[in-house]
C-alpha cells in the first residue's frame, strides 16, 4: 500500500518536457529493443545452427566428389568385365586392351581367382609371376556376395605402397568365377579433397572403415599425419562437438559414403566457424550503437528545440499578463509558433478592447456633457419657439379680418415651423440639409419628383438658426405661388437653386415660371414679412422680393447659414443663380 502510494505520488508530480520526451521514446524504443533482442536471438540460433549445416553440407560434397571418381572406376571395370578377351581366355590381349585404356593413369587392373592368386597385373608385364592379393578379406568379401566393394587401404605386395582397390565379380554364368579389380594409391584421394576452398584451419579427412586416414588437408595447404575420431557413429551423416586441448571446442561435420564405405570429416574449431557471424554482429552492434548515439544526439537537439520553444511560450505568456508587447522571434516548431500567434492576436484583442473600453469611457463623458449641452440648448430653443410663436401671432392678429382667417393662416404657418423643427430634429440634432427642408416645405403644395420643381444646388448643411427662418420663407413662397403663382396653373413651375458664398454663406434663389402674370401687391401681408424682412433680419443677410412678368423672384444671400466645409475641401467660385 505505502509502495503504490509512492508511486502515485512520483507519478504524478510535474515533470519536464525533456524528461516526457525522453519517457516517450523510451516507451517507443523499449518494445522495439525487445523485439530485436528477440530477433537477434532467435538469428545468432539459426545463423550458428546454419554454420553446422553448412560444415555438415561440406562434408556431404567432398564425400559426395569421393563417390564419383570411384563410380567412375566401377563404370570402367564394368566396360572391361565385358570384353570379349576376357570371355574367350584371351588375358594377354585382356592385358593389353586394359593397359592401353588406362594408360597415363596411375591406376592399375588386377584379375584374381577364387584362390586369392593374382592371374594378371597390369603394373607389370604380362606373363611375369604374381603372388596372392595382400587384402584377401575385400576379395573374399566379393565372392561371397557377387558385389561390388571398395577396400580399405592397405599395402600392396607388388607396389610395396598404400593402395587402395575398387573390386567387381566376373560372372561365369551365375557363378562368381573372378574379381577384377582397379587399384590406385589414396594420394588421388589427396587430389579430389586438395580442389575444395578452404578457410585457414579447416581440416578435411577421409578415413576408412577401421579409422585409417586415406587422404586429410589441414589449413588448405598441407597434409598431416592421421588422426581417428573415434566417437563418430559408424553410418550416415551429423555433427560432433567436443572439447580438446586447451579447453578449444572443435566441431566436425562427417558423412559416411553408402559407395565406398569411407568417412569424410570436415573439422574446425567453434571460434573460427562462427567468427564470420560474429564479426558480422560486431559490426552490427557497432553501427546499432552508431546509430543510437546520433539518434540519442538527434533526439537532444530535437529537446533543445522544443523546450526552447516552450521557454518563448511561457515569455509570451508572461508579456500577455503584464501587458507587454509580446515580440517572440519564430521558432523551430511549427505548433509553438501558432500558439505564440494566437497569444500576440490575444494581445491585440486585448489592447483593441482596452482602448475601446477607455475610448467608451471617454464618449460616455463627452455625451454626458452633450446631454447637458442639449439640455440647455432645448430649454434655449423652447423659448426662441415661444418667441417666434408670439411673433407669428401678433403679426397675423394685426392683419387678419376674422377669427377664421387668423385660425387658418396660424395653422399654416405652425405647420411650417413644425416642418423645418422635423428636419432640425431629426439631421443628428444640430443641422439640416438644404435640399431636404426645400423638399419638405413644397410637399405640401406640389411633387417634388415632378417637373413642375426644378431644384439644384450642392449638398450643404444648414446651422440651426438658419433651418426655422428658411423654413417659414419657403413655406411663404410656396403658399404664395399656389394661391397666385405659377403653382396655381397646371403648367407652372417652381426653381430653386443655390451656391455656397466662402465657407458658410449662401446665395438662394426662388423662380416661377409659367404661371400666370403676376404684379406686386398693394397690400402687405404677414407672408410678406416674413419673405422679405425677418428672413433677411433672422440670418443677418438680405433679400430681393420682385414681381416680373414671368413671375416671382426671391433672391437671398446669407453670409453665415452653412456649415463650414470638411477639411482639405476647396472652395470655388460662385455662379449667381438667375431666372
Amino acid at each position: 500500500m505505502r509502495l503504490s502510494r509512492h508511486l502515485a505520488r512520483h507519478t504524478s508530480a510535474p515533470r519536464t518536457l525533456r524528461f516526457h520526451l525522453i519517457a516517450f521514446a523510451a516507451i517507443l524504443v523499449l518494445p522495439l529493443f525487445v523485439i530485436a533482442a528477440l530477433a537477434v536471438s532467435w538469428f545468432a540460433q539459426a545463423e550458428l545452427s546454419a554454420n553446422e549445416t553448412r560444415l555438415q553440407r561440406l562434408a556431404q560434397d567432398i564425400s559426395a566428389s569421393v563417390d564419383r571418381d570411384v563410380v567412375g572406376w566401377l563404370t570402367v571395370l564394368d566396360t572391361l568385365a565385358t570384353s570379349e578377351l576376357l570371355r574367350a581366355g584371351d588375358l594377354a590381349g585382356f592385358h593389353a586392351r586394359a593397359r592401353a585404356a588406362l594408360r597415363n593413369r596411375d591406376v592399375h587392373v588386377i584379375l584374381v581367382g577364387r584362390d586369392h592368386q593374382q592371374i594378371l597385373n597390369t603394373r607389370v608385364p604380362f606373363g611375369n609371376p604374381l603372388p596372392r592379393v595382400s587384402d584377401s578379406d575385400s576379395i573374399e568379401t566379393v565372392f561371397r556376395t557377387g558385389r561390388p566393394y571398395v577396400s580399405d587401404v592397405f599395402t600392396g605386395r607388388v607396389s610395396g605402397d598404400p593402395v587402395v582397390n575398387v573390386e567387381i565379380p566376373v560372372f561365369t554364368g551365375e557363378r562368381v568365377d573372378q574379381v577384377l579389380l582397379i587399384t590406385f594409391s589414396p594420394s588421388r584421394i589427396g587430389e579430389i579433397i586438395a580442389k575444395e576452398q578452404l578457410g585457414k584451419g579447416w581440416t578435411v579427412s577421409v578415413s576408412d572403415r577401421k579409422g585409417n586416414i586415406l587422404a586429410q588437408r589441414l589449413d588448405g595447404t598441407a597434409l598431416v599425419a592421421p588422426q581417428s575420431i573415434e566417437n563418430a557413429p559408424d553410418n550416415g551423416s551429423g555433427i560432433i562437438q567436443e572439447v580438446g586441448s586447451g579447453e578449444t571446442e572443435w566441431v566436425e561435420g562427417y558423412r559416411w559414403s553408402p559407395t565406398t564405405g569411407w568417412r569424410t570429416s570436415v573439422r574446425v574449431s567453434r571460434s573460427l566457424l562462427d567468427a564470420p557471424f560474429w564479426n558480422s554482429m560486431t559490426g552490427l552492434g557497432a553501427l546499432a550503437l552508431l546509430v543510437g548515439l546520433a539518434s540519442t544526439a538527434l533526439a537532444t537537439v530535437l529537446a533543445r528545440r522544443i523546450s526552447l520553444s516552450m521557454s518563448k511560450l511561457r515569455l509570451a505568456a508572461s508579456d500577455l499578463a503584464a501587458g507587454r508587447a509580446i515580440e517572440a522571434a519564430p521558432q523551430p516548431i511549427a505548433e509553438a509558433n501558432l500558439v505564440v500567434d494566437a497569444i500576440r492576436q490575444a494581445a491585440n484583442i486585448i489592447s483593441d478592447r482596452t482602448q475601446a473600453l477607455e475610448a467608451s469611457e471617454e464618449q460616455s463623458r463627452r455625451q454626458v456633457d452633450e446631454i447637458k449641452l442639449l439640455m440647455g440648448e432645448l430649454a434655449h430653443r423652447n423659448k426662441n419657439v415661444m418667441a417666434v410663436l408670439q411673433s407669428i401671432a401678433r403679426q397675423i392678429l394685426r392683419r387678419s379680418t376674422s377669427l377664421a382667417e387668423f385660425q387658418e393662416s396660424f395653422d399654416a404657418r405652425i405647420a411650417a415651423l413644425v416642418r423645418s423643427n422635423d428636419l432640425l430634429f431629426g439631421a443628428a440634432g444640430t443641422n439640416g440639409s438644404l435640399r431636404e427642408l426645400v423638399c419638405r416645405q413644397l410637399a405640401p403644395f406640389v411633387d417634388t419628383q415632378t417637373e413642375r420643381v426644378e431644384i439644384g444646388g450642392e449638398e450643404v448643411q444648414l446651422k440651426t438658426n438658419a433651418v426655422q427662418s428658411l423654413g417659414l420663407a419657403l413655406h411663404e413662397l410656396a403658399t404664395n405661388a399656389t394661391k397666385y403663382g405659377a403653382l396655381s396653373g397646371a403648367d407652372g413651375k417652381v426653381i430653386v437653386r443655390w451656391e455656397r458664398v466662402g465657407a458658410t454663406g449662401l446665395d438662394l434663389s426662388w423662380f416661377e415660371r409659367g404661371g400666370p402674370v403676376v404684379a406686386e401687391p398693394t397690400r402687405s401681408g404677414f407672408g410678406q414679412v416674413v419673405i422679405e424682412r425677418l428672413t433677411a433680419q433672422n440670418l443677418s443677410g438680405t433679400v430681393d422680393y420682385t414681381f416680373e412678368p414671368s413671375g416671382v423672384a426671391w433672391k437671398l444671400r446669407a453670409p453665415d447659414v452653412l456649415l463650414g466645409l470638411p477639411e482639405g475641401t476647396s472652395l470655388r467660385e460662385p455662379a449667381h443663380a438667375e431666372g
